[in-house]
């Protein structure tokens, strides 16, 4: 290997096991003359990175965003620009810790105390729009959406959500929703938990038969098989054709 090539992996290596930062590339261009970095371009590429996380999160966030002051907002975009630097090359991940970044910031900052349950929804349903999680195009009995996905929180955010906020402050109260992604549509749809909802999920999970139901519950055959039918149409779960 050429002395030159050599001194251009080592720098490079010492580069990427360096910490991350300005500090590292100006040693990195000092060790090569002719690498001068302009001061004035780096700070432009600084500029960019702050704007596609800003945009990024806006996207991401709109109704965490809306329940602050523009001020407020900025501070939090700020210190999570600062605290996450954005790493991943898919612009839609530079939310990923945001969620957990309110819930640490939420207390000391004197934020709403239902914007850390706000925000993991928020990104929740965009986890769930952006799953890899693959959708069979034909099961052989009853199927949970795989990727359904379950919430816990102390706020009735379903319903907060569905009105865009329209209301201050979501009600107060213990909620477990099911978010999943609808294998035609392709959208995320949430809602919050319900008895059918639970029953239908617990007929896939176990593989519980209609007449089983029926047995246990003394319901109607006819009303179990609507509402399976139903949740099946809504995506919650997948049905067999001959069943549908």
């Amino acid at each position: 290997m050429k002395p030159s090539l050599k001194h251009f992996f080592d720098s490079m290596d010492a580069y990427l096991a360096g910490p991350p930062g300005a500090e590292g590339l100006l040693k990195l261009s000092a060790s090569h003359p002719g690498w001068n970095v302009d001061p004035e371009r780096m700070a432009l590429y600084g500029q960019f990175v702050r704007g596609h996380v800003r945009s990024t999160l806006e996207k991401l966030f709109p109704l965490t965003r809306k329940a602050l002051t523009p001020e407020a907002w900025d501070t939090l975009v700020d210190g999570y620009t600062r605290t996450r630097p954005a790493r991943h090359y898919e612009l839609n991940r530079l939310g990923e810790g945001f969620a957990p970044f309110v819930a640490d910031a939420a207390t000391p900052t004197g934020l709403p105390p239902f914007l850390p349950a706000l925000a993991r929804f928020e990104w929740t349903d965009f986890a769930v729009f952006a799953s890899e999680e693959d959708l069979p195009d034909a099961v052989d009995r009853l199927t949970p959406n795989p990727t359904l996905m379950v919430l816990e929180q102390p706020y009735r955010l379903c319903a907060f959500v569905r009105s865009r906020g329209a209301e201050a402050a979501p009600v107060e109260g213990e909620e477990l929703a099911l978010l999943w992604r609808h294998p035609e549509r392709l959208v995320t749809f949430y809602m919050e938990a319900t008895p059918p909802a639970l029953l239908v999920l617990k007929m896939a999970v176990e593989g519980l038969s209609e007449e089983a139901v029926v047995q246990a519950t003394g319901m109607s055959a006819q009303d179990v098989h609507a509402e399976v039918v139903r949740f099946a149409k809504d995506g919650l779960v997948l049905l067999p054709a001959r069943q549908v």
